[in-house]
């Protein structure tokens, strides 16, 4: 699960695009032939894909859902809408925004990293913190300053 923080939402989308264009189901080696990218390399934007509740892997089989479908239709500002929805309902994301919230402040990573490693385990808390930082960046629901370390929460524009 540590790989999710290296998974962009486009890569996620791209996935759930390919899946769609065969049918909203096929097994994951057509999918990687269909998408041209290696096994190992695409395993994580499966892993991503299925985190955020956008696919059902069964045995190898990967399918799309409702939730996939409304994404595949929504221009830019509403799959940030969407992604941001999805964030902010993960127990593991909620658990941070609220902790900052709470906080009134912005708090360091390794708060940050502590408070999810209660909810991941100490050896995921810094990738599912990269993760929270990268996708919360772009859906706009964190503010990351990487010199002093310090995440905070942002209103999206609308």
């Amino acid at each position: 699960m540590a790989a999710i923080a290296k998974v962009s939402l486009s890569q996620i989308v791209g996935l759930v695009e390919a899946i769609d264009e065969v049918g909203g189901q096929a097994d994951v080696a057509t999918i990687s032939q269909e998408v041209e990218m290696e096994l190992d390399r695409l395993g994580p934007i499966v892993d991503a894909a299925e985190f955020l509740g956008l696919l059902r892997v069964v045995d190898g089989d990967l399918s799309i859902n409702d939730l996939s479908r409304k994404v595949l239709r929504a221009n830019v500002k509403e799959r940030k809408a969407i992604f941001r929805d999805i964030l902010e309902n993960m127990p593991v994301f909620r658990h941070v925004t609220t902790l900052v919230r709470s906080a009134g402040r912005p708090l360091g990573k390794r708060d940050v990293i502590g408070a999810l490693a209660g909810a991941v385990g100490s050896h995921h808390s810094e990738a599912f913190f990269n993760a929270l930082v990268y996708w919360g960046r772009y859906v706009e629901l964190v503010r990351y300053d990487s010199e002093a370390e310090q995440l905070s929460l942002r209103t999206p524009s609308k």
